[in-house]
């Protein structure tokens, strides 16, 4: 069995999580019905005070292990705003600050505009370092498309241009399969640079033309294969496997027990 741990993206609940009575039942579900202590905040009502988050932490035992902070927080330039993230992070003991996307000004300017990325949040990752903590950016899979002039991928740059103690990764599993590109490759690529592996399941729909197309699916549903991925993730030093699953066909707390179910189930066996 691989010394990997479950936790559950609670982007998959965001619809629960605006209050604060919502996000403690949301707490509550994770750790009784699915046996989880990790969880990846992300998408919760902004509102919502750290302490109080790090209490319910505290009464569930449930720890964040890494988080999406809002992007336009995260590319905002305003060092108030960065003092505050980082305040919050320390308040509930996370230490990984991660962001889900960049936004459309760097995504639209390509290879430019992730350089001009990279530019404007340094002072937040100076920050980051100075305070004995990590980034973290997840990936989807337009990062992995090489750059004709350039001759390599937005995700080289973010791996080869930054450093490697302070800005790390967070991959996706059903990104990656989208993009058709190879797992173990890009997670080696990152070794030692990614705690968290998102991971959920690619169920084909039919598309708009009436072609087959990947959507997201619950763990165990799809045709995703874990077992080779769980050998690459410990080769690379994953060390938590969030559940994520950006639209359910059915309740969400019903996919995440079913796929915590099946992950747990992969984990043990692999």
């Amino acid at each position: 069995m691989k010394n990997l741990i479950p936790a559950v993206q609670m982007f998959t609940l965001r619809e629960f999580t605006q209050t604060p009575e919502g996000l403690e039942t949301c707490f509550k579900r994770i750790r009784e019905e699915m046996e989880c202590g990790a969880v990846q905040i992300s998408c919760i009502g902004r509102d919502i005070p750290a302490d109080f988050i790090a209490g319910i932490c505290s009464e569930y035992d449930i720890k964040i292990c890494i988080t999406h902070a809002p992007p336009d927080e995260v590319f905002s330039g305003d060092l108030d705003v960065y003092r505050k993230l980082i305040r919050n992070h320390k308040t509930y003991h996370c230490d990984i600050l991660g962001v889900g996307n960049s936004l459309p000004r760097y995504i639209d300017d390509g290879y430019d505009g992730f350089k001009r990325m990279l530019r404007d949040i340094q002072p937040l990752l100076d920050m980051i370092r100075d305070n004995g903590m990590t980034f973290a950016y997840h990936s989807h899979t337009y990062e992995f498309y090489k750059d004709p002039y350039a001759g390599r991928s937005l995700y080289d740059m973010l791996v080869e241009d930054t450093d490697p103690e302070i800005f790390h990764f967070i991959q996706d599993s059903f990104w990656i399969r989208y993009g058709g590109l190879n797992q173990a490759k890009w997670l080696d690529k990152v070794k030692g640079r990614i705690p968290v592996l998102h991971v959920k399941d690619s169920t084909p729909r039919e598309s708009f033309t009436g072609e087959a197309e990947p959507y997201f699916g619950t763990i165990g549903e799809g045709n995703i294969c874990y077992a080779p991925i769980l050998d690459a993730c410990e080769k690379a030093g994953v060390r938590y496997l969030a559940i994520e699953q950006d639209v359910c066909q059915r309740d969400p707390f019903e996919s995440l027990k079913a796929a915590m179910v099946e992950l747990k189930k992969a984990i043990a066996e692999s």
